[in-house]
């Protein structure tokens, strides 16, 4: 959790449940399903919901992936009936992924169902897929700090249009 009491902004990071590949990152008791963690959101009109869910599903089955993204789907279509004016944006996977799990076949298809699954609802979708795939810095997984900069000024601008 991080907090701005000037501009009055909190920021509060969950991680996924598993499946999570990264040992000793989280205590178990700390983390959630997303999507229970989306039933607990009341929402309002200052409220943004940011979802990046992709990189840690790619050792898992299409067909698993899927499943979970149509669960978090639900908990977002019920977040937005109790309250529509809640901002939700859905950030897409990087290209860059090389090592046996990981790699950008899996993460375009992936990518594709995602899109699919959110593709009716009205949600942000922040591109980081074309963004990452199509710049001259170097293909990684967790890219340099020029596309983490365009990847946060596109995010603002879905939060705070001028």
């Amino acid at each position: 959790m991080a907090v701005d009491m000037e501009n009055n902004i909190d920021v509060h990071f969950r991680a996924h449940n598993s499946p999570y590949v990264i040992e000793d990152w989280h205590i178990m008791a700390d983390m959630h399903f997303l999507s229970n963690s989306i039933d607990d959101l009341a929402g309002k009109p200052h409220t943004v919901l940011v979802l990046n869910i992709c990189a840690h599903y790619t050792s898992f089955p299409l067909s698993y992936y899927a499943y979970r993204v149509s669960l978090l789907k639900r908990a977002v279509v019920a977040l937005l009936r109790r309250a529509p004016e809640t901002k939700v944006i859905i950030k897409t996977a990087n290209t860059g992924a090389r090592d046996f799990f990981r790699h950008n076949w899996a993460y375009m298809q992936f990518d594709r169902v995602l899109r699919e699954i959110f593709n009716d609802l009205g949600v942000y979708i922040l591109d980081v897929w074309q963004m990452t795939a199509c710049h001259y810095n170097k293909a990684d997984l967790h890219p340099g700090p020029v596309i983490i900069k365009n990847e946060v000024d596109i995010l603002l601008s879905f939060i705070c249009p001028m």
